[in-house]
């Protein structure tokens, strides 16, 4: 067992002890618990469902059936509320009165089970992977979360739609991060196409961006056009907000998971919060492509640092080259202040359950829940709302300000008196005003329907338009869109070229940190054995390279009886010249990536304090050499690849300085 801090063993022995009996391994599970320690959301494995059974049976919770294999798809809430609830309630009790929560568990049998906490809810996911790769799995969890539900993650019990999403994009994200380079070091691949291609899809991106700039009221528009998972295109609009790398490859994602969760039967409760895999290989579904000529729609949160909501419609150009039509939604200010009132009030809730409370913390989150309350109650009192309100809206906005005026009353007394006794008495108002806000944030914010018919009419126009531009394209893009092996980055870029040049080189990767565009060349080798061999010691080299950077180490260089590995992370000013960390960088908690939050922004930061953003760039480059290639000649072939990588790309390069 980790925790923050130094180990309370009355809570470990106990926790330990029961979780023993709760899991085997080869099981996989991720339960999301409410602060009533209610179920919002559980997505599970049969043999999960077959083991919990059989502890419900063992201390007489349920009763056996005749034949216990047709129930290994079906698993009552009641029933994991009961086995688990002491796990969850002890979580509740560390992280809330010591301030020391647990990170993660072992069972004696090597079932690991990891903890993560957002705005209230209690993330657990149980599975026999190494700890790091289970906190991973959680970490990306939320962020999907986030930006599908935004900041009400009731929505996954009482939205089906939603629920699916998540669960979709959590077998897709895991499918193809086992599979693609891109996902897997989450960056963005372009596909290396002739530059008439490249001028016929960026010109049939604006046409449409124009199209629906004059077509609809929405001016902040985003055109994309991806073939599978490798970028082609995007065009944005002067005024709209940048869509970042993180965000393209989630809408690579979207894409993929929408067509599974449109094939879900629609006549199910969706009180069901239980999703049960259908086997143990996270395989998805066989899913064709939608309609060529159907546009599917939907509301979520894009963004880097602070989320705003688009809506996304979606359609296919061909077979595997998705094209997105993005446009932001609503008023900025009135959906951050929804956002930024439900995130403050949950960080409320956490301080004042606590039993010292950080009176400096709770001042803060009351100073943005102010500031927040005053900008959308003015924006409905001065009849400058982002939209017509309905009655329900209206009434909602109502209850919201005559709830909140009281409450301010008091907490400004509470600040004034510092009575901690004061606080106990408002706590039932807190969640008063948190229903009328997640209300707020369903109905005018994650609502379908604001996505009017005139703004699809538009869609529909600006796609067509651009399938006709392409028309001739079509061949191509068939072709790029089915040469779907496993390490190809479907691209002109081939490992042949480097053979000569670079004797011994097997395979590399570079990615440019900045834009986190990758290079990545085709590996072609007569034996399937030899491929899937070399996949393999690709993707523990990434694992084993993740790991050493996460501790601060920027050169690593390792071999095994096959070949040699090397990872290099470098930092350039705006003219190429290498830099030095002026700061060394502490191990991190964080995840190297981008899908949630820029990990490289974030460790230019540290290793360059006061630096102004923009004038550091960063970049990485993994190699494979032979295992007869010494550590000289890897430090040789990795300066020189540095710039040669970039003859492909047409962008020049100083020579790697690893010294």
């Amino acid at each position: 067992m980790t925790t923050g801090q130094p180990q309370l063993r009355a809570h470990s022995v106990i926790d330990i002890h029961r979780c023993r009996s709760y899991c085997r391994i080869t099981m996989r599970c991720l339960m999301v618990f409410d602060n009533l320690n209610d179920i919002v959301f559980m997505k599970c494995d049969t043999k999960f469902c077959q083991h919990i059974r059989k502890i419900g049976i063992a201390q007489d919770l349920i009763k056996p059936t005749e034949n216990e294999n047709e129930n290994c798809e079906r698993i009552d809430p009641d029933l994991i509320l009961q086995i688990f609830s002491p796990m969850v309630t002890s979580q509740r009790i560390m992280n809330c009165h010591f301030s020391n929560r647990y990170t993660s568990m072992q069972c004696q049998n090597g079932t690991n089970i990891v903890f993560d906490e957002y705005l209230g809810h209690l993330f657990i996911y149980i599975s026999d992977k190494e700890v790091s790769w289970q906190q991973k799995v959680l970490s990306v969890s939320i962020l999907f979360i986030k930006r599908i539900c935004g900041s009400d993650v009731s929505l996954l019990k009482y939205s089906r739609r939603r629920r699916f999403l998540v669960s979709k994009l959590l077998d897709v994200w895991l499918k193809r991060s086992s599979e693609e380079q891109c996902v897997l070091i989450e960056a963005v691949e372009q596909l290396t196409v002739s530059a008439e291609l490249s001028t016929a899809a960026l010109t049939a991106a604006k046409t449409a961006a124009e199209k629906m700039k004059t077509k609809s009221a929405f001016s902040r528009v985003h055109v994309l056009i991806m073939v599978r998972q490798k970028f082609l295109t995007l065009y944005s609009s002067r005024n709209a907000t940048d869509l970042t790398a993180g965000d393209t490859l989630f809408l690579a994602l979207l894409a993929e998971a929408i067509q599974s969760v449109d094939s879900e039967p629609k006549d199910k409760s969706d009180l069901d919060v239980i999703i049960v895999e259908k086997d143990d290989s996270l395989q998805l579904e066989n899913n064709t492509p939608l309609p060529r000529n159907k546009i599917n729609s939907l509301l979520i949160l894009l963004g880097q640092n602070g989320l705003k909501l688009n809506a996304v419609h979606l359609s296919y150009i061909t077979d595997g080259v998705p094209l997105f039509i993005i446009h932001e939604i609503g008023n900025d200010v009135f959906n951050t202040s929804v956002i930024d009132s439900l995130t403050s009030f949950c960080t409320i809730q956490e301080i004042q359950i606590r039993g010292t409370i950080d009176r400096e913390a709770l001042k803060i989150a009351y100073d943005t829940v102010d500031s927040s309350m005053k900008k959308i109650i003015d924006l409905f009192k001065k009849k400058n709302a982002p939209f017509a309100p309905t009655r329900s809206v209206l009434a909602i906005i109502t209850t919201l300000a005559t709830r909140w005026e009281p409450l301010k009353k008091k907490y400004i007394e509470y600040f004034k008196n510092n009575d901690s006794s004061s606080l106990i008495a408002i706590e039932s108002s807190n969640m008063n005003i948190i229903c009328s806000l997640k209300d707020l944030h369903h109905h005018c914010m994650l609502n379908e329907s604001l996505i009017d018919n005139y703004t699809k009419e538009a869609v529909s126009e600006a796609s067509a338009m651009v399938a006709v531009m392409l028309r001739d394209y079509t061949s191509f893009f068939e072709v790029k869109a089915m040469n779907n092996f496993t390490m190809r980055s479907r691209s002109t870029l081939n490992i042949n070229k480097y053979l000569e040049e670079f004797p011994g080189l097997v395979h590399f990767i570079y990615v440019d940190r900045m834009s986190h565009r990758m290079i990545a060349p085709g590996l072609e080798f007569a034996s399937q054995e030899t491929l899937e061999l070399t996949k393999k010691k690709v993707w523990s080299m990434v694992d084993f390279s993740r790991q050493h950077l996460r501790d601060g180490h920027f050169i690593v260089l390792w071999k095994d009886s096959t070949f040699t590995y090397s990872y290099f992370l470098w930092f350039e000013d705006q003219s190429g010249t290498s830099l030095k960390p002026r700061v060394q960088p502490i191990a991190s908690e964080l995840f190297p990536g981008i899908l949630n939050g820029d990990y490289y922004e974030k460790l230019i930061e540290q290793c360059f304090p006061r630096m102004p953003k923009g004038k550091v760039r960063c970049f990485e480059l993994f190699c494979v050499h032979l295992g007869l290639a010494t550590a000289s000649c890897v430090l040789e072939h990795s300066r020189r690849l540095s710039a040669t990588v970039w003859e492909v790309t047409g962008r020049p390069s100083n020579l790697l300085d690893l010294f």
